[in-house]
Order: structure tokens, then C-alpha cells, then sequence
């Protein structure tokens, strides 16, 4: 049973940070994109590190700003959308690895569709 428990931690771990290394990169390409086309963006990143070097008020960063709404834009996307498909397919996988190492280790169980141990 602490093997399964075991499995179950690091899958869960090892999927998030896929996720995040995957939103990361959609972000800063997304940015960078924003960032290489719109010479207004550019001009208030340059004045707003200008500024900073120079000691003056922070105010706002657009780069940062551009991050935070690229996070908001994406999180209202995920939620409107409803799609839950990818975590179904995420919790079949790991029941098919539970019921592998069930089997492999002798166990009496098998987990069934909902992850619900059954004899």
C-alpha cells in the first residue's frame, strides 16, 4: 500500500510540474511575442526600466503587468471552457498504474473506474 501511496505523490508532483513548466513557456512566448510587435509596450518597458535605474517612481511594470494578464486571460479561458477531459485521462492512466502494481505485488484488490478499491 505505501508503494501505491508512493506512486500517487510523485504522479501527482511529476504532472504539475509539467503543467507549470508548460504555462511558463506559453507565457513568456506570448509576451515576448506582445513585447516584439507593439512598439507602445516596448517604449513603456524601456521608460519604466529607465526609470528605475534612475531612481524615480516604480509605478507599473508592463512586462509584469503583461504576465499577470496573460495568467488572468488564461484562467478565465479554462473556466469558461469546462473541459475536464485532460483530467479524466490523468486519472484513468493512474488507475491503470495502481491496478499494475496491485497485480505485481499480489494485492486481493483492484481499484474499479472511480478509483474505489473492489475484490
Amino acid at each position: 500500500v505505501k508503494k501505491l501511496l508512493n506512486m500517487i505523490a510523485k504522479g501527482g508532483g511529476s504532472h504539475t510540474e509539467k503543467v507549470k513548466t508548460a504555462l511558463m513557456a506559453e507565457a513568456t512566448a506570448t509576451v515576448t511575442e506582445q513585447f516584439s510587435t507593439d512598439k507602445a509596450l516596448k517604449k513603456a518597458a524601456l521608460d519604466a526600466a529607465i526609470s528605475k535605474i534612475k531612481g524615480g517612481k516604480a509605478g507599473v511594470d508592463p512586462i509584469q503587468a503583461a504576465f499577470v494578464q496573460f495568467f488572468k486571460d488564461k484562467a478565465a479561458a479554462v473556466k469558461a471552457s469546462g473541459d475536464d477531459s485532460e483530467e479524466k485521462a490523468q486519472r484513468e492512466a493512474m488507475i491503470a498504474k495502481m491496478n499494475s502494481v496491485a497485480k505485481n505485488e499480489g494485492f486481493f484488490f483492484q481499484f474499479d473506474s472511480k478509483g474505489t478499491p473492489s475484490l
